[in-house]
């Protein structure tokens, strides 16, 4: 990690690493709207707390970007107060694309009838990830739940509890709805037994960004969502 990078806590503890992504790789395998060069970092709260939901959450995970120079990055020990089963495996990756479809939640009623197309649509879709566990950057999400992750950013990001249709209901909501389609996904972590990722029961992480705070390096708004079972 970069030296000047201090290691985040939520509540008193210190938060979960995830991962360091390489932006140049990423941009080699798909030029996009995030940085070119750089690297990102995710940490999460250890002890799953948040799910993304109240607007509360946020600080309960942290993203940063950085454009230290790789010479200068230095292995960190895992600082005290984090739980060893927090402390997850090295595990090095390479980018590459596939081709994703959008989830069936997503497509109109008129044009996909589950009884008929549903499980060439189900091949179709996992097959792209060649029977390997679903982290990806960017991209269509694989939503555990519901497919609304965008619109939930979106108001949660803003003050909106959105954990019971009540939230729904608070007079702000119309006018918000329309940043929503602003709102990318960054970044998606299955659960993994192989790395030690159990996210609650087999779910997912979700890292979004707006995409116009990611063209300008700003990372610090990422709101994130959890999924499970």
């Amino acid at each position: 990690m970069p030296t000047d990078l201090a290691w985040p806590e939520w509540k008193g503890k210190p938060q979960a690493f995830l991962a360091q992504i390489d932006l140049t790789e990423i941009h080699r395998a798909l030029p996009s709207f995030l940085p070119a060069s750089g690297y990102l970092y995710f940490f999460y709260d250890q002890e799953q707390g948040v799910w993304g939901f109240d607007p509360k959450d946020a600080g309960g995970w942290r993203v940063f970007f950085s454009h230290a120079d790789r010479a200068s990055f230095t292995e960190r020990s895992a600082p005290a107060g984090l739980t060893p089963d927090c402390i997850y495996h090295p595990t090095p990756i390479a980018a590459h694309r596939i081709d994703l479809l959008p989830d069936s939640q997503t497509l109109p009623r008129t044009d996909f009838v589950w009884d008929r197309d549903g499980d060439a649509y189900l091949e179709l879709q996992s097959g792209a990830f060649e029977n390997m566990h679903h982290h990806q950057v960017l991209g269509y999400p694989s939503p555990v739940q519901n497919a609304d992750m965008e619109e939930e950013c979106q108001l949660a990001s803003n003050g909106v509890y959105v954990g019971n249709p009540e939230g729904y209901k608070d007079p702000r909501v119309p006018a918000l709805k329309a940043g929503a389609t602003d709102w990318k996904l960054l970044l998606q972590l299955d659960t993994d037994d192989d790395i030690g990722w159990m996210w609650g029961d087999v779910g997912t992480l979700y890292f979004w960004v707006r995409e116009s705070d990611a063209r300008c390096g700003d990372f610090s708004k990422v709101w994130m969502i959890f999924q499970c079972c």
